[in-house]
């Protein structure tokens, strides 16, 4: 029986911001979205990174996935400027993704009172990041931009 290819993921129209400061990591995790047909992938080393790319892109992001722990602005600090439509380009109520190698009850309460659409615990399968994206984007937002604004973001 011939190899018949798989049809491409559901995401692979998507335009995928990747944000780590891990370049071996953000590489794999750029291979894996690959794998999945994503091919509109733009990637920063950091929370500054990913800030100055977002205010200058004049295309669509539609999934934000981005490692907490950088130094240079983490993941909590780049969603909370989501949030709070502090990035005039990008929608307040964008699918943000958090990407952590832990789960710090800290970082999982401020994350939760920002609204995040979704968690990756490190390690990742093409999988496990397809599943991730999928459930995010169908997750409602409620935009409260004072809530967001009085949420202290922890450091790594």
């Amino acid at each position: 029986m011939p190899d018949t290819p798989e049809a491409p993921s559901e995401i692979a129209p998507l335009h995928v911001l990747l944000v780590d400061d891990d370049q071996t990591f953000l590489s794999m995790m750029q291979a894996m979205l690959g794998s999945l047909g994503v091919t509109q992938i733009t990637t920063a080393a950091n929370g500054s990174d990913a800030y100055q790319k977002l205010v200058s892109t004049d295309k669509v992001i539609d999934c934000i996935l981005c490692d907490f722990g950088m130094s240079g602005g983490n993941g909590l600090q780049l969603l909370q400027a989501v949030r709070t439509g502090r990035i005039k380009v990008v929608r307040p109520d964008a699918c943000f993704i958090l990407v952590t190698g832990s789960g710090q009850p800290t970082v999982v309460e401020a994350a939760a009172q920002l609204d995040v659409n979704g968690y990756l615990v490190k390690p990742v399968t093409p999988k496990s990041i397809e599943t991730a994206i999928i459930k995010g984007r169908a997750k409602p937002v409620r935009l409260d931009f004072t809530k967001y604004g009085n949420v202290i973001p922890p450091r790594p």
